[in-house]
């Protein structure tokens, strides 16, 4: 399950890479200081893949992709959850390795 948006930005894909990909740049537009963000793909200047969460809720996926665009650039953002959840997936293997 997932949900794509697009969003035309006026600032170049490096301005838009900085923003995504820093600590300090989240902290200017995105709105959620509780959040754990954990990076699993950095290519810079155009992908990248982080999952999040907030305490104990499930954590979802959201890749960004960065493109070059006659105004500035395109950033699409897709946000999946996993299918399975995988904290119940790790438990049901833990008792194979104790």
């Amino acid at each position: 399950m997932g949900v794509r948006r697009e969003t035309d930005v006026e600032a170049t894909p490096e301005e838009v890479w900085e923003a995504l990909s820093t600590e300090e740049g989240r902290e200017r537009w995105l709105d959620e200081p509780g959040r754990e963000v954990v990076v699993e793909v950095a290519d810079a200047p155009h992908r990248l893949v982080w999952w999040w969460w907030e305490g104990d809720e499930p954590a979802t996926r959201v890749e960004f992709l960065v493109v070059p665009a006659p105004a500035g650039t395109r950033v699409v953002v897709t946000e999946t959850s996993p299918v399975v959840p995988m904290a119940r997936l790790a438990a049901a293997f833990a008792p194979a390795y104790a």
